[in-house]
């Protein structure tokens, strides 16, 4: 977990993605008016993809000749939630569980997260699998594939489906 001030992180944002800062510097006098969400829909897929800890930490800890980044150990209770699999490992109480986020029924099924955001979804002798059904797609992997997702954002990127991401 990361925790700074927002000065210090934007400095750092400044220093080690420009444009990202600018991009971001820009959305921000859009906050609150109307134009905001269609300024973020042309912004945000333009900024680069790239973990904060590669981003700023890593270059932040090596160009510094006085320590700027510090560990401090802590009992927080965090847990990573980055990927649907994360999400029923969460949420299930015993082994075996099926999760439902939205209506549904399982029947000679186990170790399943189905979430549907308005359909009824039923499932029958399918084991761990996670199902994610939104109003314009349908996500169904193994559940120990779940991270692979991106896999399948980058392929609607090359075909040009931005409207599904």
């Amino acid at each position: 977990m990361f925790f700074w001030r927002v000065s210090t992180f934007l400095d750092e944002l400044k220093k080690y993605l420009p444009k990202t800062f600018e991009a971001l510097r820009t959305l921000a006098a859009h906050i609150g008016t109307r134009k905001y969400e269609t300024r973020l829909r042309t912004i945000y897929p333009k900024l680069e993809n790239i973990s904060v800890d590669y981003a700023i930490l890593e270059p932040a800890t090596r160009a510094a000749p006085d320590p700027q980044v510090f560990v401090i150990p802590a009992e927080i209770g965090w847990s990573d939630i980055g990927s649907w699999a994360a999400v029923y490992e969460r949420l299930a109480t015993k082994q075996g569980q099926n999760i439902f986020s939205g209506n549904g029924c399982a029947i000679d099924a186990a170790g399943n997260f189905i979430s549907s955001t308005g359909k009824f979804v039923a499932v029958i002798g399918v084991n761990d699998l996670v199902i994610v059904e939104t109003a314009d797609a349908t996500l169904i992997c193994p559940r120990d594939r779940a991270q692979e997702v991106g896999k399948i954002v980058k392929w609607l990127e090359e075909q040009k489906l931005k409207k599904l991401f």
